[in-house]
């Protein structure tokens, strides 16, 4: 380790390595530049040195391939002079450079989990794995509340039924909200496993805040903060990305742009440039959240508040790489706003960030799952194919007639035959499936696109989810700070006609991908800070007056732990409002449901802190509010399901292969989160109101 400048291990790495040795699972958990990526690799490959293992030993995984390609550099510093052989496979790479001879597999293999399904598919090379000794999976909390983590979930599972053995495995990740659960989940109960985290000294950090109402003055309160430094600036959306850029011009010097719908070229040419000496700027949204190496930042601006307190680590985690504080600067357009960003520094000191759960019945991975096992093969029994696939952790929620169900309609489609006792992919698939050489079995992410929402006039609003698009529908949605309403829709074309509207709908949430709004944690925190009257960091005076005015606009009594029901006397009628404190996604859900037990003509709107009803003259709201929450609260599951829209097909991928109720089910645990909001509903009954 001499010729790497490696003279001492960090307190991290040493005990990741004595974790290892004792063959534990492991989830490190350290900052970003905490030295994570070796604590990972350093007992793996001494483990390959001492095993001499033919075959690939080290296998690491990533949600990026851009990622990928960073490590593979960083790692092959290491291994190179070992003679350890270190390769990468995915997509981006071409065929002649992701390809070995017979016998002369990498010893360390980095791909994605799609990658790995391909390999795992290929008769040729994937007994090359047959010898895996140790799994690293990075930025583990980027998977495990996704459709991926559950696909990369059953990719362990069937990697170990590959090579007859337990291979460990290895998570880092930064601070989450219950790393005691990531660890249940990479992990088993029968496995050793253990948390490898050591506190770090405090590090200092310094927040600036710029409010400006005027966009414009915001551009350049951006411009002041970037000049002449090396910055990145996080917004919330693409189309919020592409409106500074353009607001920039002129008031700054070059700046890039690095978002999804950027192209791998320019992306990959931003990174470049920010790696690289001298000031440079890149606006982004979360695509440079993980631990992609730019370099050294001098400062990190946020464009709007954040909406997770995770995101907010990540983003700070990006500065102060140089032995100086890490210096975020908020631009902001209200008091409000500030509010949100005091309130994601706050639970930061509390040591507090989002819990990650994962997809708890996820249908459409377990058609994947059981088509990959069907292919290739003359057929499998019904009781072997369920014995198989619910043994896989991930499909702990799935029940066997649930199985059975999906079964049946596969059947019923064609797209399974069943001949005597056997079970085999049908001719529905092989038409639809194997034209593609099953290439589309690789993947869980969607193959369907977002709808395009435009004006009549032609203007392209932005890009919804499939997921939002019932809720869209009923209730209208918030983009850009503009209000809109559907009019029509197109589920073919993927489109929305939207004209713009009076009434305050929900903002739109990814599954999979993007922010879901404000988050649950972050909303408990905002009413923490408006319960204290305030915090003690320390403000400037304009800002911590506009963060009062923020907080005294709303009633006394409200609070992190309750709901509480207050209104006020309109010109005609009175505003009723529900503070729940639950988020967006929460909020949105509750708001439709409410439409189905108060009076049709009242106006009902959502935000991340409240539900508003605007009632007529002579009713009492209130006690209305109470009476609908209190029949939420009663509701079945499949009550709620009944009441919520069903999400258009191509929300999850193969969930054309579904059952309809398979998929309302889907959408009310994974979507709708109606688990965790008749939850906090019941926890607030009777109601404070007033």
């Amino acid at each position: 380790m001499s010729t790497l400048r490696w003279d001492t291990f960090r307190a991290v790495q040493e005990e990741a390595i004595r974790a290892f040795s004792q063959g534990s699972d492991l989830v490190i958990l350290a900052p970003t530049a905490g030295g994570k990526t070796e604590s990972g690799f350093f007992p793996a490959i001494d483990d390959l040195l001492r095993s001499g293992g033919a075959g690939i030993s080290i296998l690491y995984i990533s949600p990026l391939k851009a990622l990928i390609n960073d490590q593979l550099e960083r790692i092959s510093r290491i291994t190179t002079p070992m003679g350890i052989e270190t390769s990468a496979w995915h997509g981006d790479i071409g065929r002649a450079d992701r390809t070995w001879l017979k016998g002369e597999a990498p010893g360390i293999l980095l791909t994605t989990p799609e990658s790995l399904e391909v390999l795992l598919s290929d008769p040729i090379r994937s007994p090359d794995l047959a010898g895996l000794r140790t799994v690293i999976i990075d930025e583990i909390h980027a998977f495990i509340g996704t459709d991926r983590g559950v696909h990369l979930r059953c990719l362990l599972d069937r990697l170990e039924i590959l090579t007859g053995e337990r291979i460990q495995r290895i998570g880092l990740s930064a601070t989450i909200g219950n790393p005691d659960h990531l660890l249940e989940w990479l992990s088993e109960p029968t496995r050793p496993h253990q948390l490898v985290r050591v506190p770090s000294p405090p590090a200092r950090k310094r927040f600036s805040f710029s409010i400006e109402e005027e966009e414009e003055r915001r551009f350049v309160a951006v411009a002041r903060s970037i000049r002449g430094k090396k910055t990145l600036v996080f917004v919330q959306s693409r189309s919020a990305a592409e409106r500074l850029h353009a607001g920039l011009a002129g008031l700054a010097g070059p700046v890039a742009v690095h978002h999804s719908a950027i192209s791998s070229e320019m992306r990959h040419a931003a990174e470049a440039r920010m790696a690289g000496e001298g000031s440079a700027c890149i606006i982004c949204t979360g695509t440079l959240e993980l631990g992609i190496d730019i370099g050294g930042l001098d400062v990190v601006v946020q464009y709007g508040p954040p909406d997770s307190v995770a995101s907010f680590l990540q983003r700070l985690g990006r500065a102060g790489r140089r032995g100086s504080p890490a210096e975020m600067a908020f631009i902001l357009s209200s008091g409000e706003e500030a509010l949100i960003a005091v309130a994601a520094i706050e639970a930061a000191r509390h040591h507090e960030a989002e819990p990650l759960i994962e997809p708890q019945f996820p249908c459409h991975v377990f058609v994947q799952q059981l088509l990959l096992l069907l292919k290739g093969t003359k057929g499998m029994g019904e009781t072997a194919i369920r014995r198989r696939l619910l043994s896989f952790p991930a499909f702990a929620g799935i029940s066997h007639a649930d199985a059975g169900a999906i079964i049946s309609h596969l059947l019923a489609t064609d797209y399974l035959q069943k001949d005597g006792d056997l079970i085999a992919i049908g001719p529905a698939a092989e038409v639809r499936l194997s034209r593609s050489h099953w290439i589309a079995l690789c993947s869980v992410i969607s193959a369907r696109g977002g709808y395009r929402a435009v004006t009549p006039d032609g203007e392209v609003i932005g890009t919804l989810d499939p997921s939002f698009i019932g809720i869209a529908l009923a209730e209208g949605f918030t983009l850009a700070g503009r209000c809109w309403r559907v009019i029509s829709s197109d589920d073919e074309r993927r489109g929305l006609l939207v004209i713009p509207s009076d009434r305050r709908g929900p903002r739109p949430f990814w599954v999979g991908g993007g922010g879901r709004g404000i988050s649950p944690l972050l909303a408990r925190s905002v009413a923490r800070v408006a319960e204290e009257r305030g915090s003690d960091l320390p403000l400037d005076d304009a800002v911590r007056e506009a963060i009062r005015d923020a907080i005294f606009s709303w009633p006394d009594g409200i609070g992190p732990d309750r709901m509480m029901i207050s209104d006020e006397p309109l010109p005609e009628g009175s505003l009723v409002s529900i503070w729940t404190f639950l988020g967006e996604q929460q909020n949105g859900t509750l708001t439709h449901l409410l439409r189905h037990h108060l009076p049709a003509g009242w106006h009902i709107e959502t935000g991340p802190y409240a539900v508003f009803i605007t009632t007529p003259a002579g009713e009492d709201g209130k006690k209305a509010a109470a009476l609908a929450l209190h029949q939420i609260a009663a509701l079945t599951p499949d009550d709620a399901a009944s009441r919520l829209p069903l999400p258009p097909v191509g929300t999850w991928a193969f969930d054309t292969l579904l059952p309809d109720d398979i998929r309302r089910r889907m959408a009310l645990a994974d979507i709708y989160a109606y688990p965790d909001l008749v939850a906090s509903i019941r926890a607030s009954l009777p109601l404070e109101e007033t």
